[in-house]
C-alpha cells in the first residue's frame, strides 16, 4: 500500500501537467466550447471563466508538486528554499505552456496568465502546507500521520 501511494504522488501532478496541455492543444473554438457555455450557467464572462480555470488547475498542481517533493522529505517539511523551487517548477511551467499555446490556431499567449498561474501555484502550496501542517498537529502521536 504504501508504494501504490508513492507511486501516486508522483503520477498525479504528471497528470495534472498533462490535462493543462490538453487544454492548450485545443483551437480557440474547442476551448470556447467549453468555457462559454460554464460562464454563461455562473453569470461570468468567457475570460473571467478562464482565469479562474487557469488559477484553480495550477493550484492543483502546485498541491500535487508539494506532496510529491513532501513525500521526498519524509517526515520533516520542507523549507522555504524547497517551496520555492515548487513555485519555480510551476512557473516554468506555466511559461513552457503559454509558448506552447501560441502555436495553437485562434490561442495567443498571454503574460497574464503566466501571473495568474503563479498566484494559482502559490495557493494551491499554500493550502496544503497549511493542511498538512494542521493535520500533523491534530495527530502528532500518530505514527501514521507523516
Amino acid at each position: 500500500m504504501k508504494y501504490i501511494k508513492r507511486y501516486w504522488q508522483i503520477i498525479f501532478p504528471i497528470l495534472v501537467m498533462l490535462l493543462i496541455w490538453s487544454f492548450s492543444a485545443q483551437n480557440g473554438e474547442s476551448s470556447d466550447s467549453l468555457s462559454i457555455p460554464l460562464a454563461e450557467k455562473l453569470g461570468l464572462t468567457n475570460g473571467v471563466v478562464r482565469k479562474i480555470a487557469h488559477f484553480l488547475i495550477y493550484a492543483m498542481l502546485g498541491a500535487s508538486l508539494a506532496n510529491f517533493f513532501r513525500s521526498i522529505e519524509g517526515k520533516k517539511f520542507p523549507k522555504l528554499k524547497a517551496i520555492l523551487l515548487y513555485i519555480l517548477i510551476a512557473v516554468a511551467y506555466s511559461c513552457i505552456d503559454e509558448y506552447h499555446q501560441s502555436f495553437i490556431p485562434d490561442r495567443n499567449s498571454n503574460p497574464i496568465d503566466v501571473l495568474i498561474d503563479s498566484l494559482g501555484a502559490i495557493a494551491g502550496i499554500s493550502a496544503y502546507i497549511a493542511a498538512h501542517s494542521l493535520i500533523r498537529t491534530k495527530h502528532k502521536n500518530n505514527p501514521l500521520i507523516r
